[in-house]
């Protein structure tokens, strides 16, 4: 089974090279986006009002499960989070190879690096604001850029692969 975790800043281009890979997304974007139809509010306020209701936890307690779903019935799947820092991949490549022992099943960890130009991430999250009403903070946006870590293998992927 192919687990593919996507590493890169918002605007980057993980969730859009997710979509053209035909596998099953677990992603905790889903979760929000969902809580804003059901409220009718905008994923920004959807996800601003997950925050401090401690909801967003809920969020990636599913965010998990479906990860676990995947494992338990063999389907390959791809991580779309921003996956910034080399600790907290390694914890979750952690928790991906333990489910995998836990279901008797054999796991093959892709990582797939964004390396986009600032000037680019700027100018998509523009255009997602536009088109697709989501927002991401500035600050927010900065501090991943700024956060953001290359990955490696002794992290515990199986193989890398650089999308510019």
């Amino acid at each position: 089974m192919l687990v593919t975790i996507l590493v890169g800043s918002s605007g980057s281009g993980k969730s859009t090279h997710a979509k053209t890979l035909g596998k099953v997304i677990c992603s905790t974007d889903k979760y929000v986006e969902e809580q804003a139809s059901i409220l009718g509010v905008s994923y920004d306020n959807a996800f601003k009002m997950s925050q401090p209701t401690g909801i967003f936890k809920k969020f990636t307690k599913y965010f998990y499960e479906d990860i676990e779903y995947c494992i338990r019935n063999d389907q390959d799947f791809v991580i779309d989070r921003t996956n910034l820092g080399s600790e907290m991949r390694c914890s979750l490549i952690s928790k991906l190879r333990e489910m995998a022992r836990k279901y008797g099943k054999t796991i093959i960890i892709k990582g797939v690096y964004f390396v986009t130009p600032e000037n680019i991430i700027w100018k998509r999250l523009e255009n997602r604001e536009i088109v697709e009403c989501k927002s991401i903070p500035a600050m927010l946006v900065e501090e991943q850029i700024e956060k953001y870590e290359h990955p490696s293998i002794e992290e515990g992927f199986d193989y890398l692969i650089k999308k510019l």
